[in-house]
Parts: C-alpha cells; structure tokens; sequence
C-alpha cells in the first residue's frame, strides 16, 4: 500500500496579532499556502491536528478564508481530516463548535472517540461523527480531539479500544490528536508523558500531533509540525516549521518518510543590546544604532516584526532613555512591519547609606550627592551638581517662578560644564 499524506495544525487563523490586521492575513496566507502545496503535491489526504482557528468565537472574514481552503481541498478530491484543539472547542453551552460546523458541511471529517461510560469506543465515521475514516485502502485514520489534563487516562482507554479493534487489511495506521509531549515546552500545557504515550505504540505507524507550536519528532512515529506562523516572539528563535509531507510505502521499512517543510511566513527579527557599557544616554543611542546596523547587514526579508530588547545595568537615570529614539533607529534600518523595544533593564543601586545625626540640610545634600554619584553624567562634579540641585529646589521653595527657576538652572549649568563653582 501506497500513500502521500500532509500533516499540518495550529493555523490559529483570525488571529489579529498585535491588533495588526496585516498580521490576521498572514495566518491566512500560512494556511492557504499551505493548502496549495497538498493540492499541488497531489496528496491523498490532509490531517489537521486541531487549532484552525484562535478562537471559539470568530468573525465572518475569518470563516470564510477557512472555508476557501477547504473548498479548494475538496475541489481538488482531497478529503481533509481534522480534531479539535483547545482554541477551538465549543462552549459547554453551545450545541457545537466552528470546526463542527464545517464538519457538517462535508468540508472536513471531525474525528474523535465515543464514550459510553468509562468504556472508549472507536467506530468509523458515519458522515456525522466517528473515530477513524479508511481514505486509502488498508489505512486508517483515528482522532482524537484535546482533553487537556486528561488526556492521559483517555489514551490509556484509547490503546485497549485499539488492542480489541479488527484491524483485518490495515496495513498502516495513523492516531491524530491535539496535544503536546513532555519535556518540549515545560511551561505548556496539555502535554502527555511517553510513558503514557507508549501504550498505543504497538497500535500506531504515525503518531499526528498539533498544539505544541514549536516542531519535534521522536522514535520514528511521533510527529509535530509546529504552527505555520509565529504566534508570539518567543517562537522566533524555533527551528523552521509548517508541515509536514508524508510519503507511505508498507513494503519498505521504515513505512513512512516524513519530511519538515516550512512555509513562507512573516519574517521576525530580535536584537539583544546589553547597556552596562554605555556611559551615557548618547553613548547608549549610538552603541544601539551600530548594532542594528550590523544585525540588519546580516538579515534577510521584508517587512519583518522586530524587537529590539535592552538588557543590562542602567548606568544613569531612566528617565533619560529615550525609546522612541531607538524604535526610530530600529524603523530607520528595517522598515518594519512592526516594531517593539523593550527596556529590560535594570536601575544601578540607588540605596543610600545615611548619617541619622547630620542636620535636615546636611542629610539633604548627602542624599543627592549619593545619588548623583552612582549616574555615569554627574559623578565627575557631583558636589557642584549637588549645590546646583539644592540651589533650584531653594528657588522653588521661595516661591520663583517657572522662568525664574528655568533661567537660574541655565546659568548653573553652564557653571558647572565650564568648571565653575556654583554658589550655595
């Protein structure tokens, strides 16, 4: 038996990311190209291992661009198989779900296993619902849709249904479910142990796997394509991903050759930039805008997302960073699609030791001389800087006004550049 299948999940479309709309188009180009490649690979089946849309809730654009990509399958003879995932499954109070819905329409087969009890049943599907469909002669398909937390104890239930099926002319076998592995992404739920994976081992050639977005495969029958867009920024560090082609062969071993494919997406760009070196606010600009440059020098795309992300510690007052500076460098170099800069920084310590018994002027002064000391900009002529300060806060006290204060703050800094003394 021969067969050429494509596995795909997570298209997540509707997602309007970062409230960009150009964002929300390009989940749905992912998934169309996506759709194109199956027909014009000319492949036997598409799995669709859950998360086609965001949300539950979805609006009418978002449907319909669903709905051109399975027309098109269907159009082209090629019956697309799908499961739930936790993005998509109806609310408890609503008879069915968007994917249901298509279901209905004959625009894809939604599989999943009946439950009578604690009992696991595993019938074909009738046209309405069912756990396995047979689209290649002596192979079958089962689903099973997201379970979340218990997950487990149903694939347990799941392998015994399997151990008991009539599996007379199956040749080669594929279990679809929404669901991760762990040890992938720890901090994800929804993931299921290969201890509790192994029971159905003996049962499945292919294990089809969605809701992790990052790709992986393990032990030749475990496979996850990852998502077909990047869905935060984290996910751009993850090795390429988007579908999987699968080619069958029973008489050959192994019986299938899986191969990774990545589809054309939305390039993103992210720049570290540590500032502990950065003695000033100027320093940090143009240490900033050479490393853009030469990172931009090395990319390779339009239009990306970008973040620029500071780390490191602030060796001066925050309140002097500009960000919109650096988001116009970063804009300047890439003409982004979108543009983030986040300030992860951290403040020098500021905690000052004090002398309890000086006197509130005293106190006063040590204090702003302390703090002025730990900023890279005053701590050369801290003391003047620190007459200066107390000097305007003095000004302000006496009642002067706004132009008074201005002009007094001119003539002292100046002062102080040149070296002067600045008078108590």
């Amino acid at each position: 038996m021969r067969a050429t299948f494509l596995h795909m999940a997570d298209c997540h479309l509707g997602y309007r990311q970062y409230n960009s709309r150009e964002r929300q188009n390009d989940f749905t180009r992912a998934y169309l190209d996506i759709i194109e490649t199956a027909i014009e690979r000319k492949v036997d089946f598409v799995l669709l291992a859950g998360d086609l849309f965001e949300r539950r809730a979805i609006d009418p654009i978002t449907l319909s661009h669903a709905i051109t990509g399975l027309e098109r399958l269907k159009e082209a003879g090629i019956p697309c198989l799908a499961v739930e995932g936790n993005h998509e499954l109806a609310y408890y109070r609503d008879s069915i779900g968007w994917v249901r819905f298509l279901a209905e329409r004959e625009l894809l087969t939604l599989l999943n296993p009946q439950f009578e009890g604690e009992k696991v049943g595993l019938p074909p599907y009738d046209g309405r619902q069912g756990a396995y469909v047979a689209p290649v002669p002596g192979l079958r398909v089962y689903g099973m849709r997201y379970y979340g937390s218990a997950a487990a104890p149903v694939v347990e239930r799941v392998a015994e249904a399997l151990a008991a099926a009539d599996r007379q002319g199956v040749e080669y076998t594929i279990f679809m479910a929404h669901a991760g592995v762990e040890r992938v992404l720890d901090h994800q739920g929804g993931a299921l142990s290969h201890r509790a994976l192994a029971p159905l081992r003996p049962h499945v050639d292919y294990l089809a796997l969605g809701h992790f977005h990052k790709p992986f495969e393990f032990d030749d029958w475990i496979y996850n394509p990852g998502s077909p867009e990047t869905n935060s920024l984290a996910e751009a560090a993850w090795p390429e991903r988007g579908y999987y082609l699968v080619e069958v062969d029973t008489e050959r071993e192994p019986k299938h050759r899986p191969a990774l494919h990545a589809n054309p997406r939305r390039p993103f760009e992210r720049l570290f930039f540590k500032v502990d070196a950065c003695e000033t606010p100027a320093d940090l600009v143009e240490g900033c805008r050479g490393h853009v440059e030469r990172q931009r020098r090395q990319f390779r795309g339009k239009e990306p997302v970008v973040e620029l992300r500071l780390s490191g510690v602030l060796p001066f007052d925050r309140g002097a960073l500009d960000l919109k500076l650096l988001e116009q460098i970063v804009e300047e170099q890439y003409q982004p699609l979108l543009c983030f800069v986040r300030d992860d920084t951290r403040a020098a310590e500021f905690a000052v030791g004090t002398d309890q018994h000086l006197g509130r002027r005293e106190l006063e002064r040590q204090i702003i001389a302390s703090l002025l000391e730990r900023d890279n900009r005053f701590r050369d002529r801290s003391g003047a800087w620190t007459e200066l300060t107390l000097a305007i806060k003095q000004s302000a006290v006496n009642g002067a006004s706004a132009d008074a204060i201005l002009e007094e703050l001119a003539r002292g800094e100046a002062r102080v550049l040149r070296g002067e003394e600045t008078p108590c």
